[in-house]
C-alpha cells in the first residue's frame, strides 16, 4: 500500500478530489481559492496551516509567526485578484505556552491583517502537543475579474511580481546563524501581493495566475499540468532578490538555483499576452511595485531554462509536503 511519502502532497490532493462529493462551488479543489457565486461576485475561501516543525524555524519570533500565518492565507486571495473580507484563526498551542507568546502572536497576525485592510474575525483555541495554527481567509472578487490558474495560452509571456529568493536568503542566513534581521525578514514576514492582484484583476487581462509558495519551479510544473503547455524561462531576466545577492557576498551559493527552487516568496506567477503586459507593468509600477517578464508559454510541454544560447530542462525541485525535498 502506498504511503503519503510515495504520493506527495499534490497527488494526495488529486486523490482527495476523486473521493469528495462535488458541491456548489464555481471553483473547487485545485486552485488557490474556492469560489462561490454570489450575484455578480465570487466569495473566495482559502485555508492554510502551519506547524512548529515544518514552518517555524529557530529564531522566528511569536509576532512573526502570527504575521506569517495571515500572510500566506491572504496570498491565496491575492492570486485570484480578490479583496480580503476577513480571516479566522484556529490556534493549537501547548498548555505551557506563555501569555506573552500568545499576545505577541496575535499582535503580528493583527498587524498583517490590518495592513491589507482586513481583520481577524474569530477562530478557535485548543491544546496541542506542538504549535499548530490554521488560518482561513475570505475575500470577494467580481466574476469577470477572477483570475484562474487555468487559462494560460501559447505565446503568452510569463511574469512575476516582486523579486525571487528573499525567503531562500532568510533560510540560508538562519541555518548559517547569520543574525541579520533584513535577511530573515523575507522568510519570516512575507508580503501577500494583494495590491498587485487587485490591479491585475481590474485590468481583466491575466490568463492564469497562482502564488509562488512552494518555489518557482514547482509552481511552473503545476501550471504546466493544468494548462497542458510548456514554458521557456530566461535565466538572465529573473528578478533576483537583493537579499540573496547580499548573502552571496558572505556564502558560496548559486543565487539562480535558490531563486528558482526555494519556496516561501509568495509572489504572483502569471501568464499574460505580450500586448497587455506593458499596460499591467505600468499600472503596478505606478504604485512603486514591480512586474517582470521571465519567459514565455510554449507548445512543447517541457519547462526549459535558457541562459544566453544554452537551454536545459528546469527540474522540479520545489517544496512538496510529505516528500523528501531538495529545498
Amino acid at each position: 500500500m502506498k504511503k503519503l511519502s510515495d504520493l506527495g502532497e499534490r497527488n494526495a490532493i488529486r486523490l482527495i478530489e476523486t473521493i469528495l462529493s462535488k458541491g456548489d462551488a464555481a471553483v473547487g479543489i485545485g486552485d488557490d481559492c474556492a469560489a462561490f457565486a454570489i450575484g455578480d461576485e465570487y466569495l473566495l475561501v482559502t485555508t492554510d496551516m502551519i506547524t512548529q516543525k515544518t514552518h517555524i524555524p529557530k529564531g522566528m519570533m511569536p509576532y512573526q509567526i502570527g504575521w506569517f500565518v495571515v500572510a500566506i492565507n491572504l496570498s491565496d486571495i491575492a492570486a485570484k485578484g480578490g479583496r480580503p473580507l476577513g480571516l479566522v484563526l484556529a490556534l493549537g498551542l501547548p498548555k505551557n505556552t506563555s501569555e506573552l507568546f500568545l499576545k505577541e502572536l496575535l499582535k503580528g497576525a493583527d498587524a498583517c491583517a490590518t495592513r491589507f485592510d482586513t481583520s481577524i474575525v474569530g477562530g478557535d483555541t485548543k491544546g496541542n502537543s506542538e504549535i499548530t495554527i490554521c488560518g482561513t481567509a475570505f475575500g470577494l472578487v467580481k466574476k469577470d475579474e477572477f483570475i484562474p490558474r487555468k487559462g494560460g495560452k501559447i505565446g503568452d509571456v510569463v511574469a512575476v511580481t516582486g523579486s525571487l529568493g528573499k525567503a531562500g536568503a532568510g533560510y540560508l542566513a538562519s541555518t548559517q546563524r547569520i543574525r541579520d534581521t533584513t535577511l530573515l525578514k523575507g522568510l519570516f514576514e512575507p508580503i501577500p501581493r494583494i495590491r498587485e492582484g487587485r490591479i491585475l484583476a481590474s485590468l481583466k487581462v491575466v490568463s492564469s495566475c497562482m502564488d509562488i509558495s512552494d518555489g518557482l519551479s514547482s509552481s511552473l510544473y503545476q501550471l504546466r499540468d493544468l494548462n497542458q503547455v510548456g514554458f521557456e524561462i530566461y535565466s538572465e531576466k529573473l528578478p533576483i532578490a537583493s537579499e540573496l545577492l547580499q548573502l552571496k557576498k558572505r556564502l558560496t551559493i548559486d543565487v539562480t538555483e535558490c531563486a528558482v527552487h526555494f519556496g516561501g516568496d509568495y509572489e504572483l506567477l502569471l501568464t499574460i499576452s505580450s500586448e497587455n503586459f506593458e499596460k499591467a507593468r505600468r499600472k503596478i509600477e505606478k504604485i512603486g511595485l514591480s512586474l517582470t517578464v521571465i519567459g514565455k508559454v510554449t507548445k512543447n510541454k517541457e519547462i526549459i531554462m535558457k541562459l544566453k544560447n544554452k537551454k536545459k530542462i528546469l527540474e522540479n525541485k520545489g517544496y512538496e509536503h510529505f516528500k523528501k525535498n531538495d529545498y
